[in-house]
């Protein structure tokens, strides 16, 4: 580990951990041939504060790692803990960890309800555990503020009426409006377009600097995103861990060839 992910890690604890994160698809009753496995043995650590880009080629792992992380489906075997805490199905570790977090996905129009408006949207976690719209509100209004999105113009808008960055803006309003400790973007800027990815890193840049201990999490195959926002890179090819450390690191002097090979590519792209 470099002197600089040393200084990364120590800023914060750790908040969640995977350790031998294994996993496979396809039918356990059939053959052996039938079972795909996609995560080999995967550790990986996200600290408090920090940006973990997540990154790799299509089919590498990403996403389904960081969906097992966040208990979103399970390994089929390691374990994973949050703030210490084992995290196992239904158990009150996991019930906090999925209290605790926010999921912000890649396309915004296929995880927001086209017949909620906006102000609905955002207040739907609140509502969850408060009950009442009219002790929210209040809440929803700053939220959709600290995304860019005056609250006076968007509230009563309905996704119909959105741009593809608008729309992701209140994806990520609904995922940080009960102030979570970690937050897991998953591609969240390749269904838009570059003006629109330039206001949702200005928005996460935001999101950080008001919640300085929050963790994210940032599946990218954007090499460029991942260079602007990330403390930390995790490298994943084939379901395995090829290699981790800072972001200057491995996008600079990377060492193992597929990641090489992965900037490389970025660069001609």
């Amino acid at each position: 580990m470099s002197e600089q992910v040393e200084t990364l890690a120590t800023r914060g604890d750790v908040v969640l951990s995977g350790r031998g994160i294994c996993k496979s698809y396809g039918s356990r009753g059939g053959k052996r041939a039938e079972r795909h496995q996609v995560l080999f043995d995967v550790d990986v650590d996200v600290y408090a504060g920090e940006c973990l880009a997540v990154i790799g080629g299509s089919g590498s792992g990403k996403s389904t790692l960081t969906r097992i992380l966040l208990g979103l489906e399970p390994a089929d075997s390691g374990t994973i803990t949050y703030r210490g805490a084992v995290v196992q199905r239904h158990n009150a570790a996991a019930r906090v960890l999925q209290h605790d977090s926010g999921l912000v996905y890649q396309n915004p129009f296929s995880s927001i309800d086209p017949r909620w408006t906006v102000g609905d949207t955002v207040a739907e976690p609140l509502l969850i555990r408060a009950g009442k719209r009219s002790t929210v509100l209040g809440t929803v209004y700053e939220t959709l503020a600290r995304v860019g999105l005056d609250p006076v113009e968007f509230i009563d808008r309905y996704p119909m009426q959105l741009s593809g960055g608008q729309a992701q803006r209140v994806a990520i309003a609904r995922a940080i409006v009960t102030e979570p400790t970690v937050i897991l973007a998953d591609e969240p800027m390749s269904a838009i377009d570059v003006p629109s990815r330039l206001q949702i890193l200005r928005t996460f840049d935001l999101i950080r600097k008001v919640r300085p201990e929050t963790a994210l999490i940032m599946v990218s195959h954007d090499l460029g995103v991942v260079q602007h926002i990330a403390d930390r890179v995790l490298v994943l090819h084939d379901g395995r861990l090829v290699e981790t450390g800072s972001t200057t690191d491995v996008l600079e002097h990377p060492r193992d060839e597929y990641t090489k090979r992965l900037i490389d590519a970025a660069s001609l792209s």
